[in-house]
């Protein structure tokens, strides 16, 4: 009960902090700044698009990336990016630059970063971020570009100088950035994902197919992990799971992860009888790579299933507390399981607050099964 106090009164002191903010900021921003005009498309010769949070998200940006080279196939598309993400964007062929920005570098790194920032002359910032934070749109700010153009919440706006856009949480997170850019007239219906692979790539997954004497076989990728414990599909589970496709399908079975889930997938193999395929891969790269060999990712909502899906792979996914509406993945090859009869579904939410988890308890393998028994033809 404690515990739940804290966190209630930790969310109304963050709440008036929010709002408190936002007021001062705003209200600065009215006195100190003059909004331009949006950009006409004519003039604008570089643009510079920050994205310095996960892999999903990044993965999610691409369609805005295709979009802005389909109506300004001469502009300079740079993407800022942060360590962690900034592969995804290897071989793409709509992004002309990438730029890493590390947010735990000092003081001294960071000064010069935003000096090579200024350097470059941006005629136009984008900043698609959809939260409280003020950081992105301080990079924004600090790029020294002529337009500036952002989701405006709780302040963020004092750093945009055309005319922001309100957050809508409630949109799918691709269209946050495709609204953006229809404030200057860049519009674009796909909203499909994409990771492109070089050819040494390709040549390096097919060699750990016949390493691994997958040949000729079908291949179900399982990842366990996830950026909140409330979207993780239970470890028993996973491993029940995998059972039962042993005993119910000729398809191998290989288990997927980075560094940080390899405590998870140890978990998971606690619970099966050896010998079982995993691959934990620092190189985010290569799992993409082994990606593309599987007929099936089965995975909780989070980066790797949106990855899978701009490899065109089909997926089954656990939704938990997240918001439907906003990370639904992209196509008609994917399934959603998702208790959606539960009064706290959607909570959104990285504890629980009933300490029950039964958005992803209730879940159960035997269900898994017959969607994948559906899904592939074996």
């Amino acid at each position: 009960m404690q515990r739940g106090s804290e966190i209630s009164l930790k969310s109304i002191l963050k709440a008036i902090y929010l709002n408190a903010r936002g007021l001062a900021l705003k209200t600065l921003s009215i006195l100190l700044f003059q909004r331009k005009r949006f950009p006409a498309l004519r003039n604008i010769g570089s643009i510079l698009f920050i994205r310095v949070d996960r892999v999903g998200d990044m993965v999610l940006s691409t369609p805005a990336f295709r979009a802005i080279k389909a109506a300004l196939p001469e502009v300079h598309l740079t993407v800022m990016a942060s360590p962690a993400n900034a592969p995804v964007l290897k071989n793409n062929p709509d992004v002309d630059d990438v730029i890493v920005y590390d947010r735990s570098a000092g003081l001294p790194v960071k000064k010069k970063f935003i000096g090579g920032l200024r350097s470059r002359h941006f005629d136009l910032a984008v900043d698609p971020y959809t939260d409280y934070e003020l950081k992105t749109a301080w990079l924004a700010g600090m790029s020294g570009a002529v337009h500036r153009i952002g989701h405006a919440a709780f302040g963020r706006e004092i750093f945009f100088n055309c005319p922001s856009q309100e957050i809508d949480g409630e949109k799918h997170f691709v269209y946050s950035a495709l609204d953006l850019l229809k404030r200057i007239d860049i519009s674009s219906e796909n909203r499909e994902p994409a990771i492109y692979l070089g050819a040494d790539e390709e040549a390096w997954a097919e060699q750990w197919v016949k390493e691994n004497e997958f040949e000729g076989k079908k291949i179900v990728a399982i990842h366990p992990g996830a950026y909140y414990e409330t979207q993780r599909w239970l470890p028993e589970y996973y491993a029940g799971l995998i059972d039962l496709i042993r005993r119910k399908t000729p398809l191998e079975v290989v288990l997927l992860g980075g560094l940080p889930d390899a405590i998870v997938i140890e978990d998971i193999l606690t619970g099966l009888k050896p010998p079982v395929c995993v691959s934990v891969q620092e190189d985010i790269r290569k799992f993409f790579a082994i990606l593309s060999q599987c007929r099936l990712l089965v995975c909780n909502n989070s980066g790797p299933l949106h990855c899978a899906v701009a490899l065109g792979i089909p997926t089954i996914s656990f939704m938990g507390p997240t918001v439907k509406e906003r990370w639904m993945p992209i196509g008609d090859i994917h399934r959603v399981l998702r208790k959606d009869d539960l009064p706290c579904i959607g909570c959104n939410l990285g504890y629980c607050k009933i300490k029950t988890h039964d958005c992803m308890r209730l879940i159960r393998p035997d269900k898994v099964i017959e969607v994948i028994l559906e899904k592939i033809v074996l």
